[in-house]
């Protein structure tokens, strides 16, 4: 990208929030009664059920970078690797809320390199996941929601999308183009077929856990109850996944809730629209607790962890690089 394109991406992105945060005024002060009505009745046994259903996918994400760490590097501790990946995601999460869509993988890939796991593999497992999550959203959700009959009109663009994502991550087609650019940098990668599809069942039961959080949220509404379930799950996989695709909008915030609303084809869609939005208030709450936690196991465990011993100067010996160690006279 170049650096006039994201100025403007970037310039683009605050009059969107801009004029979104107008929208979400307007609405709360012009529809604000029927809002109410809709939240009437809350049930909140389900609400906090959704809360705790998504500290599950934290867990979940983590076994995906296990996973594709171990068939990049074998050999690597699962047990302490899964640890390592769960806090590293954790603390990581926050990031979700800065403009972009790449920063949540970008703060793992950084926590993890200083736990001493080698940039490539990490890159590549980062890759990866986006890659593989879009394709996964974009086909279940256009596959569930054929099975309930409301597919969108003009959606069959996703499927070109999808076809081109598994096309450029797959070992036979973009995997082999990732593991010669890794070569030339002198990082072995290797993805067979069937760590690859490992991958996409991993993505598969994050997805599916994702869309079970969702409709414990929509299901504590009792106006929510005449959205059918499968219509609910397949409308949550492919709209989330649109809103990944507008690089305008971070987390697609916006973007997914008014073309939920669309699929669901709500009666009063301004209202709905702060309903689902209310969805976000649950993962941020879920952020909030994760990261405040993992920071103070991270915290912990650096104090716990022993300073390396001071080398005597003229002792002759070498750090891990193999050069003399600062100070070391010559």
């Amino acid at each position: 990208m170049t650096p006039l394109l994201a100025r403007l991406l970037k310039i683009l992105r605050v009059i969107y929030l801009a004029g979104l945060a107008v929208l979400i005024g307007w609405v709360a002060r012009t529809e604000w009664d029927e809002v109410s009505t809709l939240l009437d009745g809350a049930r909140p046994w389900l609400m906090a059920a959704s809360v705790a259903s998504s500290f599950v996918l934290i867990f979940i994400g983590a076994w995906f970078w296990t996973a594709s760490l171990r068939i990049q590097v074998p050999g690597l501790d699962t047990p302490r690797l899964f640890t390592k990946a769960t806090v590293a995601a954790s603390r990581s999460l926050l990031a979700r809320y800065v403009p972009g869509s790449v920063w949540f993988a970008v703060g793992r890939v950084a926590l993890l390199r200083n736990a001493g796991l080698p940039v490539g593999p990490l890159s590549a497992t980062a890759i990866l996941e986006m890659a593989t999550s879009l394709t996964v959203v974009l086909m279940s959700g256009l596959v569930v929601l054929g099975l309930s009959g409301g597919i969108p009109g003009g959606a069959v663009w996703m499927v070109f999308v999808a076809v081109a994502l598994i096309v450029a991550t797959a070992p036979g087609g973009g995997g082999r183009v990732m593991a010669w650019l890794a070569a030339r940098r002198g990082i072995e990668f290797s993805l067979d077929w069937q760590g690859y599809l490992r991958l996409i069942g991993i993505n598969v039961v994050f997805w599916g856990w994702s869309a079970v959080t969702f409709l414990l949220y929509l299901r504590a509404f009792p106006a929510a109850d005449e959205f059918r379930t499968l219509l609910v799950v397949g409308g949550f996989l492919l709209t989330w996944g649109i809103g990944f695709l507008a690089p305008f909008a971070p987390q697609g915030i916006g973007v997914f809730e008014l073309t939920m609303a669309t699929v669901l084809q709500a009666d009063g869609i301004a209202r709905t629209v702060v309903v689902l939005g209310g969805y976000r208030l649950v993962l941020l709450a879920r952020d909030f607790v994760a990261t405040s936690t993992a920071e103070f196991i991270a915290t912990r465990q650096a104090l716990r962890e022993p300073e390396p011993p001071a080398t005597p100067p003229g002792s002759g010996a070498v750090d891990d690089a193999g050069q003399d160690p600062p100070g070391t006279p010559r």
